[in-house]
């Protein structure tokens, strides 16, 4: 079957990826083949095609952990799902028997690992075969397209029960990249009355919050988005904001811009670490707290949400579909020159 693998870093410092034929997986008990339809380009993917190694991926692997199809097997034991069945896959394996697994918040599991980064292959191939327990079935309601994103959502669905968002709370989303634009469509779906998006690099990023319908648009090449922050909501600042750039600077926005009593969830992954005025941390009794992917009950959530139509305009960030010869110089080197031609890349094997 046709493929994508990455090999480690490449002699040219880019991580060494290639697409090529590789055996079909075997099928083993407790675990599903399944024939993927759509696989999007994680921005942990680009990292490891820019040799920014930051999440510990181990070659050699088939990539891909953002992706919907269809069950074409299943291995003994497995009851959750059947051929013929549309999936999207929640890519995280785990040990199933620590506090935090028990608890449904393995994603904190000190052995996660995770499809198309750990040593099970991942969807930018014809076929992949992982364990029953990632998948989940999708309603016809949700396109092949829209189920490829519910990872991403989940990210950004999290992010708000993290928040512990209510109706009626404002927000301000920092940085417009897939995680920062499905964190808008979740606020938007827990009921926030207000959400600004903050964009670092115009372009399709900017087009698709203007699609989605942001309440305010800030442009931080050409404003001080703090400072508009409190302008628009009357010198308060807003209950809570999404930190989604890992820019060095966002956090420092993020705290001048909230409220007094209010709440940073940090979704970045950071290159670097980032400056921090605890000062204010104290003087607003601020609640800062990290966001780690998905845990129990987000991804049923997110389905849920899609089927019942209240996560809306999900297919608004996809910018454009590729099949799996084109992915990497149409996918992974485009993105590498010019990141504001585009949010989610989806690719087709």
């Amino acid at each position: 079957m046709k493929s994508l693998m990455y090999y480690g870093r490449g002699s040219d410092g880019h991580g060494d990826f290639r697409v090529e034929d590789s055996p079909v997986p075997e099928l083993t008990p407790g675990s599903v083949e399944v024939d993927v339809d759509w696989c999007g380009i994680c921005g942990s993917d680009l990292h490891e095609y820019e040799a920014d190694t930051v999440s510990g991926y181990t070659p050699p692997v088939i990539l891909g952990h953002e992706f919907s199809g269809v069950v074409s097997a299943v291995g003994d034991g497995v009851d959750n799902v059947r051929v013929g069945e549309r999936v999207t896959v929640e890519p995280f394996m785990y040990c199933q028997t620590c506090d935090v697994c028990l608890t449904d918040e393995y994603h904190l599991c000190a052995n996660l690992g995770v499809v198309g980064v750990h040593s099970i292959g991942g969807g930018f191939a014809e076929k992949a075969v992982i364990p029953a327990y990632t998948v989940h079935g999708v309603p016809d309601s949700v396109s092949p397209e829209v189920a490829a994103l519910c990872e991403p959502i989940a990210v950004g669905w999290h992010a708000m029960r993290m928040a512990n968002l209510k109706p009626g709370q404002t927000a301000l989303v920092i940085g417009a990249g897939p995680i920062g634009l499905t964190s808008l469509m979740c606020a938007q779906a827990f009921g926030a009355s207000m959400v600004a998006v903050s964009v670092r690099r115009p372009g399709a990023r900017e087009d698709a919050a203007v699609r989605l319908n942001a309440d305010v648009i800030l442009d931080s090449s050409k404003v001080d988005v703090a400072e508009h922050i409190m302008e628009l909501t009357g010198g308060r600042g807003v209950d809570v904001v999404f930190e989604c750039s890992g820019a060095p600077e966002g956090m420092d926005t993020a705290m001048k811009a909230l409220k007094i009593g209010g709440t940073i969830v940090s979704l970045s992954v950071w290159l670097e670490p980032a400056p921090c005025d605890y000062m204010q941390v104290l003087l607003k009794e601020a609640r800062i707290v990290g966001s780690k992917g998905y845990s129990g009950q987000d991804f049923p959530q997110v389905i849920e949400a899609l089927a019942e139509g209240r996560i809306r305009g999900a297919e608004q960030i996809i910018t454009t579909k590729i099949d799996l010869d084109e992915v990497i110089s149409h996918g992974f080197a485009e993105l590498e020159s010019d990141r504001t031609k585009h949010v989610k890349v989806l690719v087709r094997p």
